[in-house]
C-alpha cells in the first residue's frame, strides 16, 4: 500500500524535519505515528498526503509516485487534517452532500446518506448551521463523517486529538476507529498522546527530532 524510502524534508539549510525515513504499510494494515510536538510526525502525515514535496526520497503508493497519483483512479485515500478543508460558509448539510456531489450520486441518494450520515455522528441538530460558526471539535465531527460518505482504501490523520481535553479526544478515537473499521482500510494515524495512542491497534513508530526511533 505505502512505502516512503529513504525520505528527507528540509525548509532551511541548516536543518532537516524529517531525516532518513524509511516506512511501509500494507493493505489493510495500521500503523500509529507517535510522537512529542515538533518530532516531525505532521510533517511525514503531510508528506505522505502528498502535502509536501520531499527533498530527497520517494513516497509511493501502489508502487506509484505520490506525485503521480490520480485519486480518482489509482486509490481512494482520506485526510483528516487538524484543521480541516471545509466550504466554511456552507451548512453542515451542504459540506457532506457536496462530497457525493463531485461524485455525480443522484439527489435523492445524496439526501438519504446524508442523513443518515448526520443521524449516526450526532449532527442533525446542526444541519443548517455553517462550518463557520461551530466549535472545533464538531467541525472534526463533520469531517470524520465526511469521508464516511464514501469507500476508502488508505486513511492518512494527523493528530486531530491534540488540543481536544481527554474526554473529546477519546470521542474523536472512537470514531476514526469506527471509521478505519467499517472501511476495512490501511492506516497511519499520528499521535503525541500515550493513553489516545493505546486506543488504536496496530505497529507503534515512534518519532523523534525527525527520524524513526526504536
Amino acid at each position: 500500500m505505502l512505502s516512503v524510502n529513504n525520505v528527507y524534508l528540509k525548509y532551511t539549510k541548516e536543518y532537516n524535519t524529517l531525516n532518513n525515513i524509511n516506512l511501509k504499510i500494507d493493505d489493510n494494515e495500521h500503523v500509529v505515528l507517535f510522537g512529542e510536538k515538533e518530532s516531525g510526525k505532521s510533517s511525514l502525515i503531510r508528506v505522505i498526503a502528498g502535502l509536501e514535496k520531499v527533498t530527497s526520497g520517494e513516497v509511493l503508493i501502489k508502487n506509484i509516485d505520490i506525485k503521480k497519483i490520480n485519486l480518482k483512479t489509482d486509490v481512494s485515500i482520506g485526510y483528516i487534517s487538524t484543521y480541516g478543508a471545509f466550504l466554511e460558509k456552507k451548512t453542515v448539510e451542504q459540506n457532506l452532500a457536496y462530497v457525493l456531489k463531485i461524485r455525480k450520486y443522484d439527489k435523492d441518494v445524496i439526501s438519504s446518506k446524508v442523513n443518515g450520515i448526520m443521524l449516526s455522528y450526532g449532527l442533525e441538530g446542526l444541519k443548517d448551521r455553517k462550518l463557520k460558526d461551530l466549535s472545533d471539535f464538531d467541525r472534526m465531527r463533520v469531517a470524520i463523517a465526511r469521508l464516511n460518505l464514501r469507500k476508502i482504501e488508505f486513511l492518512i490523520c494527523d493528530d486531530i486529538f491534540e488540543s481536544f481535553a481527554e474526554s473529546d479526544a477519546l470521542k474523536l478515537t472512537k470514531m476514526v476507529k469506527n471509521l478505519i473499521e467499517e472501511n476495512d482500510c490501511a492506516s497511519i494515524v499520528a499521535v503525541s498522546n500515550e493513553k489516545i495512542a493505546k486506543q488504536f491497534e496496530g505497529k507503534v513508530v515512534r518519532l523523534k527530532f525527525g527520524s524513526i526511533v526504536d
